[in-house]
């Protein structure tokens, strides 16, 4: 925790091509003075914009269950206690197997990896583009390229979704996108299907 201290956001491309941010905010612990979670308030307000929450636990720390509940509760504070999340337990190779076996057992959807002998990385990612492809919804948008309402609605498709197409004839933009189910509804019009 606080490991991170500044935001670092980078592009990554899934193995079926789609392209995405992966952010990796600061870390947080419980009771943290109110003048340093407010200057972290901003970052970590970020999250509830996410399509999905990548939540790493160090599995090895006596304090981990703590840590879970002070992310969680974290979490819920920023408004983002119902953006999809994924619980990551890293350092599995320095717990015995038993307690990986009781992890899997009390967190049946996490994941168990180390980054240093960086096992899991696969099953990870393979997770992250399920995760991302059952949240979406294949729509059909129509927008009105002089409203500037509109345009930010596009902007904000292709911010958040996979376009398969865009046409635009006459004023009239229609775009056919596989949308994030939690952004559908500040992106469709009254024309959108």
């Amino acid at each position: 925790m606080f490991v991170t201290l500044d935001p670092l956001v980078r592009q990554v491309r899934l193995p079926d091509k789609r392209q995405l941010l992966l952010s990796d905010t600061v870390g947080f612990i419980e009771r943290l003075p109110h003048t340093l979670v407010a200057a972290f308030r901003a970052t970590l307000e970020q999250v509830a914009e996410a399509d999905l929450v990548l939540h790493v636990i160090d599995a090895a720390s006596p304090e981990r269950d703590r840590h879970i509940e002070a992310v969680r509760g974290v979490l819920e504070e920023v408004g983002a206690a119902n953006v999809a999340t994924l619980d990551v337990f890293n350092k599995c190779d320095l717990i015995e197997s038993g307690e990986v076996e009781r992890l899997q057992r009390v967190h049946p959807e996490a994941l168990c990896i180390s980054a240093l002998r960086q096992t899991g990385r696969a099953e990870m990612i393979d997770l992250i583009a399920e995760k991302l492809e059952l949240d979406t919804r294949r729509v059909v948008l129509e927008f009105d390229e002089a409203s500037a309402e509109d345009r930010e609605k596009i902007a904000r498709v292709y911010r958040h979704a996979r376009v398969v197409s865009h046409v635009t004839n006459g004023g009239r933009v229609e775009i056919e996108a596989d949308v994030p189910r939690r952004v559908l509804d500040r992106v469709k019009t009254a024309g959108g299907r």
